[in-house]
């Protein structure tokens, strides 16, 4: 597996990608409103995934499930990890979070 690319950065390029699942009007509506209502910045939030999570359910609730999917899926993509794993997570009730820090997880090891 090449480890070009840090975690972080990985996170950062997927979450900034998943978040225009919405269009990018709405995504830049949603991206302004996390920024000034919670200050969160959605691409540095690899150390706080939680975070992400809790403002996208109350900013825009059920649209939360498909950006946190389409995240996971680009992040396992571009770390170069198992999509089946990310697939396989996505069925179970594994929080968003801790799909995250599973992928950080298998990406260091």
């Amino acid at each position: 597996m090449s480890k070009n690319i840090s975690f972080e950065d990985a996170y950062a390029q997927a979450s900034s990608e998943a978040i225009r699942i919405l269009g990018s009007v709405v995504s830049k509506i949603v991206t302004d409103y996390l920024q000034t209502r919670y200050s969160i910045n959605i691409t540095k939030t690899a150390n706080n995934p939680a975070a992400l999570d809790e403002a996208l359910e109350h900013a825009i609730d059920g649209g939360r499930t498909i950006v946190e999917r389409k995240l996971i899926n680009l992040l396992y993509e571009k770390l170069n990890l198992d999509p089946l794993i990310a697939n396989e997570n996505n069925k179970k009730s594994y929080s968003f979070e801790q799909k995250v820090n599973e992928a950080r997880q298998s990406y260091s090891t």
